[in-house]
């Protein structure tokens, strides 16, 4: 019989998944695969679950969670070197990752997905010592998911991003950074930037109208110190795929980029929704480094 390790986040969307994971184990036995199940959180450790995984057989490694669950077992496999396809199914808030790949919101659509068995090679970024899917980003709004109080995004879900969001416009202040690419060097006072795997922040789809999980290359947005009555013209810029028309946005792609913080406050990068490395950032490009049922 095949085997799968389930990794689900209890917490993770609203709660949402634990109520079909019954249905999941059902769906999957019903299919001639046994089930293996992990309740996973931030203090659970993911590489004993995993460690020994290439050694047994298994179809899959499935995970039902949000961005920050998918990224700490992809971070587990990178490190480790598994080989064992990663299935998605989207249990958390926004599951910017899931929708880029077109995973299905159904819970059973997703498993029949992972069933059909269309495993890909797809591209994972590396800041400094963490590995993300999605994407790498500081600044305005950036780390709003981690911000977030948990019992308003267990209340109203992705409305809690913005909410969060609105508060920090009102402290925040821009910061100088010098930026590193292959071909060219800028030095510049940003409010944020986003460096792309996929196409998705913050439940907002498609910030980057061509974006590729496996093309090698990364999307770049970083948006400049603009002014208030500017913002509606760049929001439009951006979700219209004319991010290069715009004077207030720096657009790249790259495989390799540096930024170092010069001058001003910011958190802390992060990661696929998720607590990332510290400044100074060096972000590259690892091309077919995933297994995954795409």
């Amino acid at each position: 019989m095949k085997k799968i390790k389930l990794i689900y986040n209890s917490g993770a969307g609203q709660s949402k998944f634990k109520y079909f994971l019954d249905t999941t184990i059902e769906k999957f036995m019903q299919n001639g695969i046994e089930v293996s199940v992990f309740r996973a959180s931030k203090k659970t450790n993911l590489y004993e679950y995993l460690k020994d995984v290439d050694n047994e057989d298994c179809y899959a490694i499935v995970v039902a969670g949000g961005d920050g669950t998918i990224n700490r077992v992809v971070n587990v496999i990178m490190k480790n070197n598994i080989k064992t396809p990663l299935g998605i199914i989207p249990a958390g808030t926004s599951n910017d990752f899931a929708r880029h790949i077109k995973m299905p919101s159904n819970f059973s659509d997703c498993i029949d997905k992972i069933l059909a068995g269309n495993v890909q090679q797809v591209d994972v970024g590396l800041a400094n010592d963490k590995y993300f899917v999605n994407v790498c980003s500081a600044g305005l709004f950036t780390n709003a998911s981690q911000k977030a109080d948990k019992n308003l995004k267990n209340a109203v879900g992705k409305l809690s991003y913005f909410i969060t969001a609105a508060e920090q416009l009102m402290k925040f202040r821009p910061f100088l950074v010098k930026i590193e690419t292959e071909k060219e060097v800028i030095t510049e006072k940003i409010n944020l930037f986003l460096i792309f795997n996929g196409s998705s922040v913050g439940g907002i789809d498609k910030f980057t109208t061509d974006s590729s999980i496996q093309d090698g290359i990364f999307d770049i947005i970083i948006l400049k110190n603009w002014k208030f009555y500017q913002v509606p013209s760049i929001v439009l810029n951006i979700l219209s795929g004319k991010q290069q028309e715009d004077p207030n946005i720096i657009y790249l792609k790259e495989k390799w980029i540096k930024i170092n913080k010069i001058k001003g406050k910011c958190d802390d990068p992060d990661v696929d929704g998720d607590e990332g490395p510290k400044f100074p950032l060096e972000v590259k490009c690892i091309e077919k480094a995933l297994n995954m049922f795409l």
